[in-house]
């Protein structure tokens, strides 16, 4: 199967990310998360939460530091919606993998010979770079265990039916009510990755 760039209608190079996220599933790209932190903050302000927490077993002092937590996440997405990361999304300014894949003219690691969706580390090219997250490398193998290697799957599947089939394949399933929380691993790899 050919995959090329140019295959990929520009209103859709926000929907895969170059490491395989379906973009299109995420609620950072949909707006869905910020929604809901709005309304979760509008209805326990609202409500007086802090007040009335002790009458349902919860502590006030936690209810405030959700709430500012909340209002935190708030203010650091005034940017708006993620466009995707092959777009210039959240991730994409520092990302090895979206730097490699673009500087190769690419839309994603399948275009890639040296990819191998099966192996433990789907990327082999190990750079110097020491900062995870712009190691393509350390980056791939990170993403492909966030996401549970559903990103591998995406890449081996955009390799058998090409990036058009795939990305109407994507569109369907999220149109379904599929996200890709749903993948997220609960392993904490970018907690681990900045402790070292």
């Amino acid at each position: 199967m050919s995959l090329k760039l140019e295959d990929v209608k520009e209103e859709d190079r926000g929907v895969l990310a170059p490491c395989g996220i379906v973009c299109l599933g995420c609620d950072t790209y949909t707006g869905g998360g910020l929604e809901a932190a709005k309304k979760l903050k509008s209805i326990w302000e609202g409500g007086n939460m802090v007040d009335t927490s002790m009458a349902i077993g919860l502590n006030p002092e936690e209810i405030n530091i959700t709430l500012k937590t909340l209002n935190k996440y708030i203010k650091a997405s005034v940017k708006g919606k993620c466009p995707g990361c092959y777009i210039g999304g959240f991730a994409s300014q520092f990302c090895g993998i979206a730097k490699c894949v673009k500087s190769k003219g690419y839309w994603t690691c399948a275009e890639c010979n040296d990819y191998d969706s099966s192996a433990e580390t789907a990327c082999p090219n190990e750079d110097s770079n020491p900062v995870p997250m712009a190691n393509k490398a350390q980056m791939t193998k990170m993403i492909c265990t966030r996401y549970s290697r559903d990103t591998c799957n995406n890449l081996k599947r955009c390799r058998e039916i090409g990036y058009n089939a795939f990305i109407k394949e994507a569109k369907e399933k999220v149109e379904n009510g599929w996200r890709t929380w749903q993948v997220i691993s609960d392993e904490m790899v970018f907690t681990k990755a900045f402790k070292k």
